[in-house]
């Protein structure tokens, strides 16, 4: 019998790794019901100062508060989020004249935003084979 679960455990767990895992992203401190809300999911430093992964949502806000995203199929390795509260849905963050943030933001990991974006490192976090969920808190400037 344990001969028979072994070899169904090996034989389930390349799915597992392949499928990837649901990463829960709960947003909070989110100011008002305006605009949309990018979570970007960034795999590495190269990755982090351009274009957020496919699988990155884009929510619709529809309440003040906080907001829940699931993002299905991430295979375990290193990760860092960027959320920006696009309160004009230009699909961007906008910044005022002098280069700072006009729009709430805030990383995974980071709870206090230094000046200029933190790095990809400073963000990061694993994702092993098992779901995970992360509390991410938006700075209104």
């Amino acid at each position: 019998m344990r001969i028979v679960l072994f070899a169904m455990m090996i034989a389930v767990s390349p799915l597992i790794a392949e499928d990837g895992v649901n990463l829960t992203v709960t947003v909070t401190n989110i100011p008002a019901p305006q605009g949309d809300l990018l979570i970007g999911l960034y795999n590495s430093a190269g990755s982090f100062a351009g274009s957020p992964l496919p699988q990155s949502p884009k929510v619709r806000l529809t309440s003040a508060g906080r907001v829940t995203a699931t993002i299905s199929g991430v295979t375990p390795g290193t990760y860092a989020i960027a959320v920006i509260q696009d309160l004009n849905r230009n699909g961007k963050l906008d910044k005022n004249l002098i280069g700072m943030p006009t729009e709430p933001i805030a990383f995974s990991v980071v709870k206090k935003i230094p000046k200029g974006k933190p790095g990809f490192a400073a963000c990061s976090f694993e994702v092993k084979d098992k779901q995970i969920s992360l509390s991410i808190q938006l700075t209104v400037k």
